[in-house]
């Protein structure tokens, strides 16, 4: 079976989630990033740091994606809802130029992939 379904969405079958196959915006702060996703509405919500970590292939290298199901996947980092535990004034994020996570302020600039629920 196929992991990831193009519809207009991209479904993954192994979570059930439904992730924007564009990213949605580079460059920007946490609180950017958070208005990225809430002007798309309908359920659209940035993701945890275990949801877009799924989307990691460890296979892959810059960037570290299914680049046929998400193709403009930029080798940087992206923004989770994850706080950091060890710091208060930061979030997780993952990189897809080598598939990691790490902790980053949230004034860090970086891009935005959300998704949602099916």
């Amino acid at each position: 079976m196929q992991r990831f379904i193009d519809h207009s969405v991209v479904t993954d079958t192994k979570t059930g989630l439904a992730w924007t196959k564009a990213t949605l915006a580079e460059d920007v702060s946490f609180e950017k990033a958070k208005e990225a996703v809430e002007a798309l509405g309908e359920g659209w919500r940035l993701p945890t740091v275990d949801e877009l970590f799924s989307l990691v292939d460890h296979s892959k290298h810059e960037p570290s994606i299914d680049s046929d199901a998400f193709p403009d996947t930029k080798n940087d980092c992206y923004w989770t809802s994850t706080p950091c535990a060890f710091n208060d004034a930061a979030v997780w994020v993952v990189y897809f130029d080598g598939g990691y996570v790490s902790g980053a302020p949230r004034s860090l600039n970086a891009c935005v992939r959300a998704v949602r629920d099916q």
